[in-house]
């Protein structure tokens, strides 16, 4: 009896594990359209777990202007309790890194760095990013975090639907909205103008 009782207790924390450790999935799948030719691809996934959420974006691309330029970015951005806890963006040109930034969130301010080091710090705290522009829309917001640039970033509500951002290096990137989903990004860059547009037969993951 004893040890029936031990082992119903076991089994009864296992489970309890289980269902405080599941974890809820989904992504976005985009295409990236340039001159009406794609020319490469995007996934943001989005993960739930107690009250941590978590971004993950990936994106590769071949762009040929003058001569082929392919760039490959990476997003890891995580929330706790809405509150921004650690934004890393990877990002190679031809295969050489060109941008290696984090944000770490200490409890009182970020530490800021690229690849050179350390870059500063920005003590306030952040509840959006550019990586959760995709699966949340910034109806609320007026500003949000560029893992690129490092800062807050002031968003400008267009339409009910559309939100712009306008970069410190001039570009501009454009959002526009359906039922609270990202369906299509407009990037002005500096080598070409693109368009994200989110793949509507792409099956969400829970």
């Amino acid at each position: 009896m004893k040890a029936f009782l031990i082992f119903s207790i076991l089994l009864h924390n296992n489970l309890q594990a289980n269902i405080t450790t599941s974890i809820a999935k989904e992504y976005l799948n985009y295409s990236i359209i340039k001159d009406d030719r794609t020319i490469g691809n995007i996934r943001v996934e989005r993960s739930l777990k107690d009250d941590i959420t978590e971004y993950l974006f990936e994106s590769r691309a071949k762009v040929k202007i003058i001569y082929s330029i392919e760039i490959y970015d990476k997003m890891d951005v995580t929330f706790k309790q809405n509150i921004l806890q650690q934004a890393k963006l990877y990002r190679t040109m031809n295969g050489k890194l060109k941008v290696n930034n984090t944000a770490t969130w200490n409890g009182s301010f970020y530490n800021l760095s690229d690849k050179d080091g350390a870059n500063g710090s920005l003590k306030q705290s952040i509840f959006s990013s550019t990586a959760s522009l995709y699966f949340n829309e910034p109806q609320n917001i007026k500003s949000v975090f560029s893992e690129k640039f490092q800062k807050m970033i002031p968003i400008q509500k267009i339409n009910s639907k559309k939100y712009r951002i306008s970069l410190p290096n001039g570009n501009t990137t454009t959002y526009t909205y359906s039922n609270g989903i990202c369906t299509l990004v407009e990037a002005n860059t500096d080598f070409a103008n693109l368009k994200f547009v989110l793949d509507t037969n792409s099956d969400k993951i829970h």
